[in-house]
């Protein structure tokens, strides 16, 4: 065929042209990795956005941007790690809207720690009630489970080293709900009924920790142990008084080399008094289990555990690359009190790792439970 040797031409120009275009990208992707080194080993700021689709059972398809800012305080304090925050915007095919941003910074050689998290949602919800028999008696449908939440919450840390390891802290979390369009079952619920439908909470509390974690957005080893109450009254301005323990252990092991570590969360929260059904607790979410409706499972106290292993890949050279998987198990439960925390469900599932930053990835996870499953996208590690 006379068109045969045009169509290896087209075929051989086009090879050349995709890697001239592959070289010239892999010179800008190296060049900035390296002014990205120099930037952060001389303790100025970086920025790295960054942008992908995620998908949830609850949400829907999620078309997600962020970015990821990390900092020094002071760039002659050798000893604090770089401070960082993470913030990431969604809008799903579902309607639903969020924004969530999570400060962690490093002052005074470490010897003071102030962290901050802004979250907001506006979003279709369900709810099916409160406690397991309740939940799994309940069929998920427009008519018998929806409803429409609006929250918007600030969770303030200042945490003080009183001596190495050793933190205390005091916290402040108001919020301010907005619940809506009710579907008939949801708003008879005996529960729900009790509570408006716009509040604002106020929480005022305080904390103890233990940390020897290397770097907390990832650590590769080390034990940290925090105990926090919270106490919501209407003598700080919040519409309902009711208080708020959790208990979040976690332990990190590197195992044959860095890179390759094995991870731990142990995280029980008890709630008492009158709780609204939003703050109720629950342990699904990108930083629970992941793969788990958003608020399908509620009740006053909740628990679960997680066995996660996280591995970097190595380049030919033997040093570590950008690229990491994760694979994790878990299981939850929720009660009323912790003494009833008898009924567990499982979880698992698997994650890409990306490092935009030293010890700082981008993570991409998708997560199965019981009766749903979801492709979380977030920056830093789930814990």
């Amino acid at each position: 065929m006379k068109s045969a040797p045009i169509i290896l031409l087209f075929l051989l120009l086009l090879s050349c042209g995709t890697s001239n275009a592959q070289g010239k990208f892999k010179e800008v992707w190296n060049e900035r990795n390296a002014r990205k080194e120099a930037v952060i080993k001389a303790g100025e700021p970086w920025l790295s956005p960054m942008f992908a689709p995620a998908y949830t059972a609850d949400a829907g398809l999620l078309i997600s941007g962020g970015m990821l800012y990390s900092f020094r305080a002071n760039k002659n304090d050798s000893i604090s790690q770089r401070s960082s925050l993470p913030a990431t915007i969604f809008y799903s095919t579902k309607g639903n809207f969020g924004i969530q941003a999570h400060l962690k910074t490093f002052w005074m050689e470490d010897k003071f720690r102030f962290d901050a998290s802004l979250v907001i949602r506006d979003k279709d919800n369900n709810y099916y009630g409160k406690g397991f028999d309740q939940i799994e008696a309940t069929h998920q449908s427009d008519t018998t489970t929806l409803y429409h939440e609006t929250n918007s919450s600030l969770d303030i840390d200042l945490i003080y080293k009183i001596k190495p390891s050793v933190f205390i802290g005091v916290s402040f979390k108001p919020a301010y709900v907005v619940t809506k369009s009710f579907a008939k079952p949801v708003e008879d619920d005996p529960y729900r009924s009790q509570f408006a439908d716009t509040y604002f909470l106020n929480g005022i509390g305080g904390q103890f920790a233990y940390d020897t974690r290397d770097i907390v957005v990832n650590a590769w080893r080390g034990v940290y142990v925090n105990l926090a109450a919270m106490f919501y009254d209407n003598l700080w301005g919040s519409k309902y008084d009711y208080q708020e323990y959790t208990l979040d252990a976690r332990f990190y092991k590197t195992l044959t080399r860095p890179g390759n570590v094995l991870a731990f969360r142990w995280f029980t929260r008890s709630t008492y008094g009158d709780v609204p059904i939003t703050e109720l607790s629950d342990f699904s979410g990108g930083k629970n289990l992941r793969g788990y409706l958003l608020g399908h499972y509620r009740d006053n106290t909740t628990a679960f555990l997680l066995g996660e292993w996280r591995y970097t890949f190595q380049k030919n050279n033997g040093r570590l690359s950008k690229s990491g998987m994760v694979i994790w198990l878990g299981a939850g439960s929720i009660a009323p009190d912790v003494v009833g925390l008898t009924k567990w469900v499982p979880n698992g599932g698997v994650g890409y790792r990306l490092e935009l930053q030293p010890r700082m990835n981008v993570c991409v996870d998708f997560g199965v439970g019981r009766d749903s499953k979801g492709v979380y996208f977030n920056f830093v590690e789930a814990f």
